[in-house]
């Protein structure tokens, strides 16, 4: 008696756990270091939004001849306040970020583009990471 032998198409149970074993390792210590790095990028956006919220209010006041006054909202909902020719915009934080400083609390940008003081803005995300913004009386503005 003879046996017809078939070759079969696919793959085993034993195969198929291995692979979901290995991508299960795989993913599991992924995601930690995923959202690390989301939180980073998340404070750093936040640190460029002020830059450029500030380099957009000194263009404004210079075009404008009228000056700007920024506020920098540390109680909740924190985040941060222009005012503007009797118009006022707020910007509020990202979940997760905070102010570890804010000094001073409130700038004003003249008619040439200069600020009433210099002041050191710092964010916080909740792992504890710092980014900081430099605002200079010439009106520039840096990450730190």
């Amino acid at each position: 008696m003879t046996h017809n032998l078939q070759h079969q198409r696919g793959f085993s149970l034993l195969e198929l756990m291995s692979v979901l074993v290995i991508f299960g390792l795989l993913l599991g210590f992924g995601i930690p270091q995923y959202q690390h790095y989301a939180l980073t990028q998340k404070l750093r956006g936040t640190s460029e939004n002020l830059v450029q919220t500030i380099q957009l209010q000194r263009s404004r006041a210079m075009a404008t001849g009228q000056n700007v006054t920024l506020n920098f909202n540390t109680a909740a909902p924190a985040g941060w306040t222009v005012l503007s020719g009797g118009r006022q915009n707020q910007m509020t934080l990202p979940r997760d970020i905070t102010y570890a400083s804010a000094n001073p609390t409130s700038l004003i940008i003249d008619r040439f583009g200069r600020m009433n003081a210099s002041g050191l803005v710092v964010f916080q995300n909740r792992t504890g990471a710092l980014d900081t913004v430099s605002v200079e009386l010439s009106g520039l503005a840096l990450i730190r």
